[in-house]
């Protein structure tokens, strides 16, 4: 084999190698990441529970009434999903009537601070 194909083929050989190492670490990463997302979920989920159990026994609460709100939020967008669409949906500034994207904490034309609910995602 010549000298240039040989260059080539080490070229082409480091390359592989260097797309390989980066699939692994994209990998490792993405199993680092479902694993902090499934603790997150499991940990919302006894917080969940434990606020449940506690609005039975203060207040006197039943499950027949939780499904019935459950229920009654997830039709606030119109469609029976198990989702609620209208976090997600744009919202409009009360200063400057521009749209603001889902997620903003102030509108990126004027700078008006976002009015949102204790469950309005903001980054």
């Amino acid at each position: 084999m010549s000298g240039l194909g040989q260059h080539i083929e080490y070229a082409q050989n480091f390359i592989a190698q260097v797309d390989a190492q980066h699939t692994r670490d994209v990998a490792r990463e993405s199993a680092m990441s479902s694993d902090k997302t499934r603790k997150n979920t499991e940990r919302l989920y006894l917080v969940v529970q434990a606020m449940w159990e506690l609005l039975k026994e203060k207040a006197g609460l039943t499950d027949a009434d939780l499904d019935a709100k459950v229920q009654e939020i997830d039709m606030r967008d119109g469609r029976l999903d198990g989702q609620d669409s209208t976090q997600t949906a744009p919202l409009t500034c009360r200063q400057c009537g521009r749209t603001i994207l889902s997620g903003q904490a102030q509108c990126s034309w004027c700078g008006a601070q976002v009015e949102c609910g204790p469950f309005t995602h903001t980054r």
